[in-house]
């Protein structure tokens, strides 16, 4: 397992698994055969970037606009086909999550334990609340109501058009436990949410009331470290099951009627949201393997091992691809059916940390040093 270093005033640890001191190194970059063409059709950046902050700081778009944020404060916004700045402005606030998209807003949470909506056109405040602690995760917002996850382990519903606080819901936080917490999802009427300890929850939408609580894993090893089984990730969500990962508790399918766990495969450690489709889980672990899962029974389909240790992304599915960033700030995309490489583009030079966005036809990127980037990708003609 990667080295990890303990947080001393939250008890929090920060995991990083890409090689250095005597660790094993990051597999080189090979030759490969490209099946696709990439072209990257602007690039610019945000402010500081992630200023080395290892929460949600990420992309947020739909086919028209894209916007970023960085951790100190500056948020932006783009056409998404053109790059044309549509606004850029600087919040002076210690950004840690975010932007997501609300119904006419973006909303993005502070390490000072505010939740702020901005104007989609303009970037101007629209309200601002203050909650329990450090927003850790990015919002997710639904049918009139957003939803933060705060450090301290608890869930608050905000009233997307004033930001008045309609309910809260609180999981104590593990004396160790990883870094981070995990974003909500929202389904129809229903939040779905991951905690320490193995924990999961699903409440209602709109008044917080317990749909159910689960423990959806059991911490197993000998060590301190060992017996985290933080559920840290977003669920993914299709036909009735969540797939979720939770550390050292491997890859969870469960019903999300109640609950009930379906399957678990212990063998992938890992702290990434996981992708889904009809057929097929896709999962990084914490090696920078990546792994394609059966969706009704968890057993692998197959395992692409050359990104070993350079630090990859979460998976996304692209078309017929996956796309996953790494530490060097190259953008690969892999077969969905046999995970083989078809393609990559390095659109940086700074590590890549959160997975890229799927914007209609197009691919966005925002890498740590404030780099946006959006690509197209079109399969190559067979000779």
């Amino acid at each position: 397992m990667g080295a990890a270093f303990s947080n001393t005033v939250t008890g929090a640890i920060d995991l990083v698994t890409g090689g250095g001191g005597d660790l094993e190194p990051p597999n080189e970059l090979v030759p490969i055969e490209p099946e696709i063409e990439i072209t990257e059709l602007w690039d610019d950046d945000v402010g500081s970037g992630t200023g080395g902050y290892q929460f949600a700081l990420t992309l947020a778009g739909d086919d028209e606009a894209v916007f970023a944020a960085s951790h100190d404060g500056e948020v932006a916004a783009w056409n998404l086909q053109s790059g044309d700045e549509i606004f850029e402005l600087d919040l002076d606030l210690p950004l840690s999550a975010g932007p997501s998209l609300g119904l006419d807003s973006i909303l993005v949470g502070t390490s000072e334990a505010q939740v702020l909506a901005l104007d989609r056109s303009t970037g101007e405040t629209l309200w601002q609340t203050t909650v329990s602690s450090e927003v850790a995760a990015q919002p997710a917002a639904g049918d009139g109501v957003v939803v933060v996850h705060t450090g301290d382990g608890a869930v608050f519903a905000l009233e997307e058009e004033t930001g008045k606080v309609l309910w809260s819901f609180g999981q104590p936080v593990s004396r160790l436990s990883l870094r981070g917490a995990a974003a909500p999802k929202i389904v129809d009427d229903t939040v779905l949410v991951g905690f320490a300890k193995g924990r999961m929850a699903a409440l209602r939408l709109h008044d917080g009331k317990v749909i159910w609580e689960r423990q959806i894993t059991l911490p197993t090893g000998v060590t301190e470290l060992e017996r985290v089984v933080d559920a840290d990730s977003e669920p993914a969500v299709q036909n009735g099951m969540l797939y979720v990962t939770t550390y050292h508790g491997g890859v969870i399918a469960a019903s999300l009627l109640d609950g009930e766990v379906i399957w678990q495969n212990e063998k992938v450690i890992s702290q990434s949201s996981p992708a889904v489709t009809w057929k097929s889980v896709f999962v990084t672990d914490i090696y920078g393997d990546i792994w394609s899962l059966e969706e009704a029974s968890g057993r692998a389909y197959w395992k692409q091992t050359a990104l070993h240790r350079r630090r990859v992304t979460g998976p996304v599915v692209f078309g017929d691809y996956l796309a996953v960033g790494d530490y060097k700030g190259y953008v690969h995309f892999l077969s969905r059916e046999d995970g083989h490489q078809v393609g990559r583009i390095r659109v940086c030079r700074s590590p890549i940390q959160v997975p890229p966005k799927v914007l209609g036809s197009l691919l966005a990127v925002y890498a740590s040093d404030g780099t946006v980037a959006v690509l197209k990708i079109e399969a190559l003609e067979s000779e």
